[in-house]
């Protein structure tokens, strides 16, 4: 009852006029359920009780939150009714039948269909001859670590595993491989459910996050509209939509869950100033929980929760300038803040998560956060300023940042990997900022966001000047969130999906303003009401109470055009770069068709690893070794030598240094159209010649073509010792020696040309088996020469 009788108080302080009409809605709500045609208020006035918390919509029509409350504000006294139910209370309570609207579930779940569909658009590349193909390279590092899990393991109750992760997981992204592991050993336990699980994992994520932006969306600003609309835009941002890629199972779709359900629990908390009943524990111990998970989801995870100490920082100094306690509002704050500090230490101890900077940055957040309060406590009891606190706030950061390598020295060596992790770049795309001149500072952002993020923007402008007129504590979270992302989606574009969660919020309102703009729906109340106002808002945080007003109903035909035709507007960008960038990670069919080629060829061989590992391109190096060999945890020795390898000139060279460590290597057509090899590179040579001699270069020994694709644009070699073809000719003259060979279908001719000695002797080494022709004569060479350096004589 607190909440909205403080709302209604606020209300008429700030309305004094409107408290006549207050009590005849008062009359009206005794009766049942009333429209807005039938009280005497503006569409303005009428915003601010909706947007306040103190009316809300239900079936029918609207009714008050609470009317006892409402009349305690009116007349300081309650009336005493026969019948209870009239005064409705506003604890929480599960939904019923009565109080659910079919038409809100319909627009709720059409809406989350959306994002379904467009991230299921891999559909056919994912599950394809019954294997299920992952998208991407980095899938194949977590689907390598669950399948271990699983053989180390014989069910769920067999936790002590997750204590024995090697450094490379348990410092990694420890608790997104155990999520993963339990949901595969819940689903059966073996490789098949491994890889079902990581398949569909990223649309769940989208899922959830696409419910918990629906709720923030109606909760924020009062409207259902608004909520469905976020989650439309949701489902349009490229950025987000393939990093929930059916089968792109990274670590970001898991990140996302976690940074929703955080801010999902902030708003709640910010509109709890009381810790008399059990909703602010309730919320508190979620936001442990979502703070928990975000650290130990990732290394880089304590990233993710600074915005929650920039909001404490921002929200103290809108409270001081308020002259309303920093503490009362903080407290529930700082409990979560607990209870995700001691959640994280539980599992560093027992399962040796992480190292002791990452699993106890929740512990440092909750010094620092507890130090603003304390200094906002005291500068609101001895007057000072908000902007000399910010000074002080400031001073105490520069001088934390000073005094902590000091102190905790392996704190600030964390730090510094930190900032390095931001500013050096890895050579990976997604290392680049969105701004960076590869794509262009307006077109780049178009390809990640569509128009959503252009549509946003203002929102956000607009409400971060709201937020600093006005105490709206709900509202600056997203505005941090939103600030924050697009800085680091500046400096390194893989935070584009992070910005996508409050980018979407703020395209809802745009996208619903524009409509009403348009005059094909109605005004938002959250802005109308705004813009009605002289008096600033109340500075109770329940004046942003989550109210979801408007109840979808079906449009008529002109309206139902125009909205889509807004929709399409809106989305026009989104529907071509939705399937380019989910294409893009999807595995082609002649790399797919190369892998289980390799595959069935090991086994006939009878090779193990490492003896069929395939060197290849990094950028694919975990999918082929996944199908081929099952060991895709890591594509460094790819990355480290593949590069050098294709550029060098030296074959002889490279197959000493590789013929014990590589079994297969893969070459492929350039993945850029300009990028171009010398004729003397190894890529030209082998990619293009077969490994046969050309006027630019001779040809090379020890690398026999074993495999082509259909369309050329993938070939497979091994290495072998090769035969010795050893004959005599006219001295120092050239003998050529030529075979043609035949792979896959395609036919191609490897020729070789040695120099006679003085002697007239001569030796070539020949990795093909079949007849050759030497100098018009012919010479059998068998696959067994081949293999074992057999030497065959010319006669």
């Amino acid at each position: 009852m607190a909440g909205v009788r403080e709302a209604t108080d606020s209300f008429l302080a700030d309305y004094p006029e409107s408290e006549e009409a207050l009590q005849s809605i008062l009359e009206l709500d005794r009766q049942g359920a009333w429209t807005f045609d039938e009280i005497p208020l503006d569409s303005g006035r009428f915003g601010e009780l909706v947007s306040r918390g103190i009316a809300e919509q239900v079936s029918g029509g609207y009714r008050l939150a609470n009317q006892q409350a409402v009349e305690t504000a009116l007349t300081g006294e309650p009336q005493t009714v026969a019948d209870s139910s009239d005064s409705r209370s506003p604890q929480i309570s599960l939904p019923t039948s009565a109080t659910v609207d079919s038409r809100v579930v319909g627009a709720i779940l059409g809406s989350l269909f959306v994002v379904v569909v467009l991230r299921l658009l891999a559909y056919p590349q994912v599950f394809r001859n019954g294997d299920v193909v992952l998208l991407g390279n980095d899938p194949y590092y977590y689907r390598y670590w669950v399948e271990h899990l699983l053989t180390q393991s014989s069910g769920i109750n067999e936790l002590q595993v997750l204590s024995s992760l090697p450094d490379l997981v348990s410092r990694g992204e420890p608790l997104l491989v155990a999520t993963l592991w339990i949901l595969a050993t819940l689903l059966g336990g073996d490789a098949g459910a491994a890889g079902l699980v990581l398949a569909w994992y990223p649309v769940l994520s989208a899922l959830v996050v696409g419910l918990v932006i629906y709720l923030l969306g109606s909760h924020l600003f009062a409207d259902r509209r608004v909520g469905l609309a976020a989650v439309i835009m949701l489902a349009l941002i490229p950025a987000h939509a393939f990093r929930t890629s059916l089968g792109y199972a990274d670590h970001h779709a898991f990140d996302y869950v976690w940074l929703a359900l955080t801010m999902a629990a902030l708003v709640v908390l910010s509109d709890l100033e009381t810790l008399r009943d059990w909703r602010p524990w309730v919320a508190a111990s979620g936001l442990g929980i979502a703070i928990a998970g975000q650290t130990l989801a990732w290394e880089a995870g304590p990233l993710l929760l600074l915005p929650v100490g920039i909001y404490l920082v921002g929200q103290s100094l809108s409270a001081l300038r308020t002259e309303s306690s920093p503490l009362r509002s903080g407290g529930p704050l700082l409990i979560g803040l607990g209870v995700g500090a001691l959640l994280t230490h539980v599992a560093h101890q027992v399962f040796t998560w992480h190292t002791p900077v990452v699993a106890y940055a929740p512990f440092l957040l909750l010094l620092g956060c507890l130090a603003v309060l304390v200094a906002t406590e005291l500068a609101s009891r001895t007057g000072l300023a908000p902007k000399y606190l910010a000074g002080v706030e400031f001073i105490g950061l520069v001088a934390g940042a000073v005094i902590l390598p000091r102190v905790l020295p392996a704190v600030a060596t964390g730090l510094d990997r930190g900032v390095d992790f931001l500013l050096q770049t890895e050579g990976i795309a997604e290392t680049t900022s969105i701004l960076s001149g590869q794509l262009g500072s307006i077109f780049g952002p178009a390809l990640l966001f569509g128009w959503t993020l252009f549509l946003a923007l203002p929102y956000l402008c607009w409400l971060s000047l709201r937020a600093y007129r006005q105490h709206t504590p709900t509202v600056l979270i997203p505005v941090i969130y939103g600030w924050f992302f697009l800085l680091l989606a500046i400096v390194q574009l893989r935070f584009a999906g992070e910005l996508a969660i409050p980018i979407a919020l703020f395209a809802g309102l745009g996208f619903v303003h524009l409509t009403s703009w348009l005059e094909i729906s109605d005004e938002v109340a959250y802005l109308s009401s705004d813009a009605d106002s002289s008096s600033p808002p109340a500075t109770n945080p329940q004046a942003q109470s989550s109210t979801h007003s408007f109840v979808p109903t079906m449009p008529d035909r002109q309206t139902a055009f125009a909205l889509f035709g807004a929709f399409l507007l809106v989305g026009s960008m989104s529907f071509i770069m939705v399937p380019i960038k989910t294409n893009q990670l999807t595995i082609p069919d002649d790399q797919y068709q190369a892998a289980t080629w390799m595959d069935e060829y090991a086994d006939q061989q009878g090779w193990e690893y490492p003896d069929n590992y395939v060197f290849s391109p990094w950028g694919r190096n975990r999918v082929y070794n996944y199908f081929v060999n099952g060991e895709s945890r890591s594509y460094s020795y790819a990355q480290s030598n593949y590069g050098a390898f294709i550029t060098a000139t030296d074959g002889d060279a490279w197959y000493t240094r590789l013929r014990d460590r590589v079994g297969f290597i893969v070459t492929q057509d350039p993945i850029q159209e300009d990028t171009t090899f010398a004729a003397q590179s190894l890529q030209t040579r082998l990619h293009t010649q077969y490994g046969s001699g050309s006027a630019a270069a001779p040809g090379l020994a020890h690398y026999r073509a074993v495999y082509v694709s259909p369309d050329g644009s993938v070939k497979v070699f091994t290495l072998v010792p090769g035969a010795q073809v050893v004959g005599t000719a006219p001295p120092n003259s050239d003998v050529s020696i030529s075979t043609t060979q035949s792979v896959n279908g395609h036919q191609f001719t490897y020729s070789r040309t040695v120099e006679t000695t003085a002697d007239g002797r001569y030796t070539v080494t020949v990795p093909y088996a079949g007849t050759y022709t030497v100098n018009g004569g012919q010479v059998e060479v068998s696959t067994t020469a081949i293999r074992q350096n057999e030497t065959v004589s010319v006669s």
